[in-house]
């Protein structure tokens, strides 16, 4: 009777929300198309009248045209046109989680992920957006410190997600409105389209929704998602073809489709991240696994490195974070350790074998992941390092003119090591270039203090020790206040012209004379 009384409840909040949804939409079309006739129609009277009013006007037409298509959005969630794949909704738990690492300060967060290799079958941004919005409430609803506890396992053919907090709860009465558009907990600020938002992308995906809260102690948001049939499949017996006395080499060539297959299940998050990429195809995995299977089972260490290094060096070049191949290499070697063990169960070999067989594959994608870890290193440092060059480079852009005469144009913010970077190349580039007089422009400068300007009059008694004169051009009234600020006898060390312009038109004049 209680399970009958459940999907009772159930089917009539989907009836309500259903209703609301059909309601909601029909008065988001009438009202956003007017909004938009509007909008065009200021737009072309902003350009005849001008008035300090038009950027409020706009910008409070924008957040409305905005609302009504949020609301648009939650009612009729179908008309999400992003299409649907296999989602790790563990991940994607995670990768959500990061973009609040500004609140981990004062809220701790504590993490129990189980069966992390489950899938889904879902629309991954609108899911996304759905696991934000209830992280962002769970946040939201600590004041000063707290906790958030996440959770993910599987139960059955489902997927169960906690996200519980510590904040101030949700009153009971409160409770059978949640997922309502424009009805919010929070008094100062919000539509609740947020919540809504959450209710009917996880509707949309077949799961279902419960709340437990109480006042002064925090909220739970359980929601239970059906897994997808290939991740159903992929904990079914796996029926690997194995015929008896068979070879551990052949047991795999056999089964390379099966082997292929669950490799992409196993690794689904590193083949979507690489389907969008250039240098790296998602059948470069599949061919380069097998090609690992191959060298290992013939020995080949010279050739698993070799390989190893070659792919270091095109990952490194893709732009792709290494924690993206380590995953695919995590995946790699949790399928050939499944094949090992129905090879193991299947022939009969002994567990010394078995062991045997298991170390010398284990030594060899060791050896495998450390080489393509040393090269891909050791490129990335290396653009790193080139970079900084030309940074380094760029920082101090010494410009020569005539007569051992030079220019130093200051572009940018100066701070405390940027400065110490232009001092010790300037200094070593006048040394080497023997300039006589540099004419140092500060016209387009920022100084982030007060002080980095005692750090300029060093650069000049730095260079006067060098024999080289020095020359300040392009000071601006706020900077020219800052240098009236210190003491007098930094203003008697400098030498100051009013644009490099005409600073260089007097330096020719004098040098024709």
């Amino acid at each position: 009777m209680d399970d009958q009384k459940k999907e009772l409840e159930k089917v009539q909040e989907l009836q309500r929300l259903s209703t609301i949804g059909q309601i909601s939409a029909g008065i988001a079309h009438e009202i956003r198309n007017p909004l938009t006739a509007v909008k065009g129609f200021l737009q072309l009277m902003q350009k005849e009248h001008d008035s300090r009013y038009w950027e409020i006007v706009n910008s409070e037409l924008e957040q409305a045209i905005s609302t009504v298509q949020n609301l648009l959005v939650v009612s009729k969630p179908e008309l999400n046109d992003e299409s649907w794949s296999n989602v790790n909704m563990c991940q994607l738990l995670e990768s959500t989680l990061s973009l609040f690492e500004n609140e981990m300060y004062r809220v701790k967060v504590e993490k129990r992920l189980y069966n992390t290799n489950s899938i889904i079958s879902g629309k991954r941004n609108q899911l996304k957006r759905a696991i934000f919005n209830l992280l962002k409430n769970a946040f939201e609803a600590i004041e000063g410190e707290g906790s958030i506890t996440l959770e993910h396992y599987k139960s059955g053919d489902e997927i169960c997600i906690h996200i519980r907090d510590s904040g101030k709860g949700i009153p009971s009465d409160k409770l059978k409105h949640l997922g309502t558009p424009f009805f919010s907990t929070k008094s100062d600020v919000g539509t609740g389209l947020g919540l809504s938002q959450v209710y009917a992308a996880f509707y949309e995906h077949k799961a279902t929704i419960s709340v437990k809260s109480k006042e002064n102690k925090g909220t739970e948001f359980i929601i239970r998602m059906p897994l997808s049939q290939r991740s159903i499949e992929g904990s079914k017996p796996m029926n690997l073809h194995i015929e008896p006395n068979m070879e551990v080499r052949d047991f795999f060539d056999a089964n390379r489709q099966h082997f292929n297959r669950m490799l992409e299940v196993e690794a689904q998050n590193c083949f979507e991240i690489v389907s969008s990429l250039k240098f790296v195809t998602t059948q470069d995995l599949l061919d380069h696994a097998n090609q690992i299977l191959s060298l290992v089972h013939d020995g080949m260490t010279q050739e698993i490195i070799r390989l190893a290094q070659e792919r270091g060096l095109v990952w490194a070049k893709s732009d792709v974070p290494i924690m993206t191949k380590m995953e695919w290499f995590y995946a790699l070697r949790r399928v050939i350790w499944l094949f090992l063990k129905e090879y193991h169960l299947s022939t009969g070999i002994t567990p010394e074998e078995a062991f045997e067989l298991s170390d010398r594959i284990n030594d060899a994608l060791d050896n495998f992941i450390i080489q393509f870890n040393v090269i891909f290193t050791k490129y990335r440092d290396d653009v790193i390092k080139s970079k900084q060059a030309i940074i380094d480079e760029l920082t101090v852009p010494l410009i020569p003119i005539f007569n051992q005469i030079a220019v130093l144009p200051l572009v940018g913010t100066l701070d405390e090591s940027r400065m110490i970077k232009i001092e010790e190349k300037l200094l070593e580039e006048v040394e080497r270039r023997n300039i006589q007089k540099v004419f140092i422009d500060m016209s387009g400068a920022v100084l982030l203090e007060a002080d980095i300007f005692n750090q300029v009059t060093r650069l000049i008694e730095g260079l006067n020790l060098l024999g080289c004169a020095t020359v300040l051009t392009g000071i601006s009234a706020k900077l020219a206040k800052v240098i009236l600020d210190l003491s007098p006898t930094i203003k008697e060390k400098i030498i100051v012209q009013s644009t490099l312009q005409q600073a260089l038109i007097k330096e020719t004049h004098m040098m024709k004379e």
